[in-house]
């Protein structure tokens, strides 16, 4: 008796477990359907990726307060990744104009120069008899977004910046009255920046044109060749050279760009 007891119940189990069984599978195709087509006919979360939207040429208009003219070129790389480059031209640095035109930074003076020596001529910063020629930059830029709509929303990025100002100066000359004059052939002087900085910041995209506001922290490495010279007015001797210097600084950045996207 007790196996036919045991041989009901064996089969009873077997029955309530193959019930639940396919009600389970049978549940879990209904609500993976629903889900699916809830999806797809009735999202209506943060924006989708809108045609045309994934490339976008800029300016900066407030690079002429560093004499930075630069075109760049944003490309979508994922729905959150992208990268920019740049290059563009150099002008006069208006903004280190201002902080460093009494700086002296260390000099390393020509070999034939003694520790008597020192210079004389303009600092590097003032352009009283110093011209502007044109220089070069170059900038590449990786950027994480926030959102997942491309290139629009805030935004991250990490930055390596290359600018080169040229200037040019006339030689100190030295007339039969020992009045000394900048009047001497031209010396070529140059200043190399190097940027490494992260970008926090936001982009809007209107119809065609994009806003782009951030703000940049970073160091700065500041390298450059200067015209110097030194006049002993006892032997009435002149020497002058070039002399080289180096910086490394912290660096901040507000920045503005304006764009067209397609």
């Amino acid at each position: 008796m007790s196996k036919k007891v045991f041989l009901v119940a064996l089969l009873l189990s077997l029955i309530i477990a193959d019930t639940i069984s396919a009600q389970s599978k049978k549940g879990s195709r209904d609500s993976t359907t629903v889900i699916i087509f809830n999806q797809s006919s009735t999202y209506s979360g943060t924006k989708h990726k809108k045609n045309g939207e994934n490339n976008i040429i800029k300016i900066a208009p407030l690079g002429l307060v560093s004499g930075t003219f630069p075109i760049l070129y944003e490309k979508s790389i994922t729905d959150f990744l992208s990268l920019q480059v740049g290059v563009g031209l150099t002008g006069k640095n208006y903004w280190r104009e201002a902080v460093a035109k009494d700086a002296n930074p260390n000099y390393i003076y020509p070999d034939t120069w003694t520790e008597n020596e020192n210079d004389q001529a303009d600092r590097i910063y003032n352009f009283d008899h110093r011209k502007i020629k044109m220089g070069y930059l170059a900038t590449i830029q990786p950027r994480l977004y926030f959102e997942s709509d491309g290139l629009e929303g805030g935004f991250i990025g990490f930055s390596f910046d290359y600018y080169r100002y040229n200037f040019e100066i006339p030689g100190i000359a030295n007339n039969a009255n020992n009045d000394l004059k900048y009047t001497g052939s031209a010396k070529s002087e140059f200043e190399n920046i190097k940027d490494f900085m992260v970008h926090w910041g936001s982009q809007v995209l209107n119809d065609k044109i994009t806003l782009e506001y951030s703000l940049a922290l970073g160091l700065r490495n500041i390298s450059g060749s200067k015209y110097v010279y030194s006049y002993n007015s006892s032997n009435a001797q002149l020497l002058e050279g070039l002399a080289t210097y180096k910086q490394t600084a912290f660096n901040y950045n507000i920045g503005f760009k304006v764009g067209y996207h397609f």
